[in-house]
């Protein structure tokens, strides 16, 4: 359901927004639950290929960004945590 979105987001600034000769557009879902969390890619509609060399100098690998949602994630929870005892 979720990667629905994320693909109607896509397709939406594919249309909307690309200016000519960028690249493709890709989506990428970023999920934290307890301690696991999910990184999932999307194409726009219609395109079955993603041309990943383009891609790879840029990106952090999926270990990479799990790694940085969890962190993330226990950051903010350590804030939630500080902030309710100092009330």
């Amino acid at each position: 359901m979720l990667s629905n979105w994320v693909k109607m987001y896509v397709n939406y600034y594919k249309r909307t927004q690309m200016v000519e000769g960028e690249n493709e557009p890709i989506g990428i879902l970023l999920c934290a639950e307890k301690n696991k969390a999910v990184v999932k890619y999307t194409l726009p509609e219609g395109q079955k290929q993603i041309y990943i060399s383009r891609y790879i100098p840029y990106l952090p690998t999926e270990e990479e960004l799990k790694t940085e949602i969890l962190r993330e994630k226990e950051l903010i929870e350590m804030e939630i945590k500080l902030s309710k005892d100092k009330k």
